[in-house]
């Protein structure tokens, strides 16, 4: 089997903001920021497919919701490299493309590494959670609160709860004081049988805050503390971790350099490992063994490349695992429709369950698909 060409479909979705904004917070001269996204815009989205000599072709968004799109140079790198290859040499094309990858964007040829194992897994008749270990039938998801007050995230939170999730995660933004008045109102409102998560994405905590969170946190009884600081603050990662029992999941803004984001686990800087598959399941896979030696686990963040579908099939298959992040985007099934995808992941009760056709088990509406389709690359 060789492969004959790499089609790239753009489409326009309204998948994340254009824009991020900024809102001061503290002292002007301490330069701390808070985060704003306002309502998502069109953006593009692309698709790429893996064509064979065989008819076996491979098929994956080249991101998830949002960071990733090739470029026209990255395109036809990656045609120079891979066409006329055999498409199950995955160790060959991959080290092939990590040659040329220093002026490259890192973790760039990720959606082509999924195509190549949504080709294996329909060579072989097999689901890829079946290839990756095939650990669990289904995997829990958690529900990510959204609102602008106490009272909005709340009442988003017993609507999570009110569809079958039992565990929440909030994205709390407003001070590490405030915030830990939100977190004992948390408690109290959702009881001890909810699950609960702090993700301080947009917080940027000190590490005195950070610290007091934690023991906070811990209190109540919170799952994990999520990237409470910036994630290249190695030696204060490494300090907070020691110092709290809570575990410290993070390395969101590095995890597209594998080899970077597992010296974060190795050297104690993070508990847990947060991982994309937009970046390719490969390293994934080579993450999750390294945790697995740490006693440890890896934790894909976001929806997902194939809106849900990769996360849904790694969470399932590696041991381990332990959840699945419903969103953002919180229509990313929609969104999938949108473009001709018959089966995007919506959890049901709180619990997702991959595809059981070969490969991603993705199934399109191929006329829909080349309808919606604003270019070819």
């Amino acid at each position: 089997m060789k492969i004959t060409s790499v089609e790239i479909s753009v489409f326009e979705l309204p998948m994340h903001p254009a824009v991020t904004q900024l809102i001061s917070v503290g002292h002007p001269s301490e330069y701390r920021w808070q985060q704003a996204f306002p309502k998502g815009n069109q953006v593009p989205v692309q698709v790429m497919q893996v064509i064979t000599d065989e008819g076996v072709n491979g098929i994956c968004t080249v991101g998830d919701w949002r960071y990733t799109e090739l470029t026209q140079r990255q395109i036809n790198q990656l045609r120079e490299l891979v066409i006329g290859e055999d498409p199950l040499d995955r160790k060959l094309l991959l080290s092939k493309l990590k040659a040329v990858s220093r002026f490259f964007e890192p973790g760039w040829f990720g959606g082509f590494d999924n195509c190549l194992w949504d080709i294996e897994g329909k060579v072989k008749n097999l689901p890829v959670s079946a290839l990756l270990g095939g650990a669990k039938e289904k995997i829990q998801a958690y529900y990510n609160t959204a609102g602008n007050t106490t009272e909005e995230l709340i009442r988003d939170g017993e609507s999570g709860i009110e569809a079958g999730f039992t565990v929440l995660k909030d994205h709390l933004p407003f001070g590490a004081i405030k915030n830990i008045e939100n977190f004992r109102k948390f408690r109290n409102v959702f009881g001890d049988k909810i699950g609960l998560m702090h993700d301080a994405a947009l917080v940027n905590y000190t590490f005195e805050e950070a610290l007091m969170v934690g023991e906070e946190l811990e209190i109540l009884n919170f799952i994990w503390l999520e990237e409470p600081l910036p994630d290249r603050h190695h030696e204060d990662y490494v300090n907070l971790c020691r110092n709290l029992n809570i575990p410290v999941a993070g390395a969101e803004t590095l995890m597209n350099e594998p080899e970077i984001s597992e010296l974060w686990l190795t050297s104690g800087a993070i508990d847990i490992l947060r991982v994309n598959g937009r970046h390719g399941t490969t390293p994934i896979l080579h993450a999750s063994k390294l945790a697995a030696r740490l006693g440890t686990t890896v934790e894909p963040n976001a929806y997902g490349p194939l809106f849900g579908i990769v996360h849904a099939h790694i969470d399932c298959g590696i041991e381990n695992i332990g959840w699945f992040e419903n969103a953002p985007p919180i229509n990313g099934a929609a969104m999938g429709e949108e473009i001709g995808l018959l089966n995007p992941i919506r959890p049901i009760r709180g619990w997702v369950t991959p595809p059981d056709g070969p490969g991603w088990g993705s199934q399109w509406d191929w006329k829909r698909f080349k309808s919606k389709r604003i270019a070819s690359l």
